[in-house]
């Protein structure tokens, strides 16, 4: 372990020139950070933890966005590039903690909260960059499409995509899905977007908002943001962010198709990677799958 900590260091050293940790490695499932500073500046160091496709894919992409945003500057808080070389991704360390520290934790957001995230989405669609359009290889592609993963270069395949491998797992009704796709393809609008906007991919200090692991950023559908952030919300808290989608009939029930898909997602990945997905917690996610159906299905012009 000392070993491998070591070897980090080292690596984040050879990619910036006087990089110094100062704390041990925190181990991710996919990938690693390390703590250090350079020349007085707090800075993360970030790694793939092992040689994986689908990771190295999401590793190289992030690297290239950074340098994106180097050339055109983000409309919203986000780390700044220090290097990146051999397989290493040196940034800025912000101020903040994460808003939180699960993938579902049912966050008890203020209405002021979530009105800072409706806007921070809006600033986001307004970047003029040009983010990375080079696509997954054909077999990535294909994991990260049998996984439910974010493909911000092809960003209503893979959702849509997601909602018949949702159906064919059993998560969804066959003709729930076939639903859900029908209101995605009515409405669904794409612009650049986080991607990947958990909670714990946020950092709060007062009243300011930072993002951080921008490896799924690029074009997405409009309200995937603002659904995956909906699916970490506590139920009292959801209904401000509802508000400000659904003054448009169709925006609304695609927010709502947006949502059941989320929580799918939520219940296959719960499926995937515990070892014991059994208890509260998968029957809590079951429960607001079910309802959120429900809720949709309520909406659906075209039921029955």
């Amino acid at each position: 372990m000392a070993e491998r900590s070591a070897s980090f260091a080292d690596a984040c050293a050879r990619a910036c020139p006087g990089f110094v940790a100062v704390a041990a490695p925190r181990r991710g499932r996919k990938s690693e950070l390390l703590a250090g500073v350079v020349d007085g500046l707090p800075v993360i160091g970030k790694r793939t933890l092992r040689p994986n496709p689908i990771w190295d894919w999401y590793a190289d992409r992030e690297v290239a966005l950074y340098r994106a945003f180097q050339r055109d500057p983000l409309p919203v808080t986000a780390p700044r590039l220090v290097a990146a070389d051999h397989g290493v991704l040196v940034i800025e360390c912000l101020a903040g903690a994460p808003m939180a520290t699960r993938r579902h934790p049912e966050a008890p957001l203020s209405r002021e909260t979530l009105q800072a995230f409706v806007e921070l989405r809006a600033r986001l669609a307004a970047w003029r960059g040009q983010p990375p359009a080079d696509p997954p290889p054909p077999r990535v592609r294909s994991r990260m499409r049998e996984r439910l993963l974010e493909d911000p270069t092809a960003p209503m395949a893979w959702i849509r995509e997601g909602i018949g491998t949702c159906a064919r797992r059993g998560i969804l009704d066959a003709g729930v899905a076939r639903r859900l796709d029908d209101a995605i393809a009515e409405h669904a609008p794409v612009a650049f977007g986080h991607g990947d906007l958990l909670l714990r991919n946020v950092l709060g200090q007062g009243t300011q908002i930072a993002l951080v692991d921008w490896e799924c950023a690029g074009l997405h559908i409009y309200d995937w943001d603002l659904a995956l952030l909906w699916s970490q919300l506590a139920a009292p808290a959801r209904p401000p962010l509802e508000d400000a989608v659904r003054s448009d009939r169709k925006r609304w029930r695609a927010f709502r198709a947006l949502t059941v898909f989320a929580l799918a997602r939520e219940l296959k990945f719960l499926r995937s990677f515990t070892a014991n997905p059994r208890g509260v917690r998968l029957a809590r996610l079951q429960a607001e799958l079910a309802e959120a159906v429900a809720r949709f299905a309520d909406n659906d012009p075209n039921r029955g």
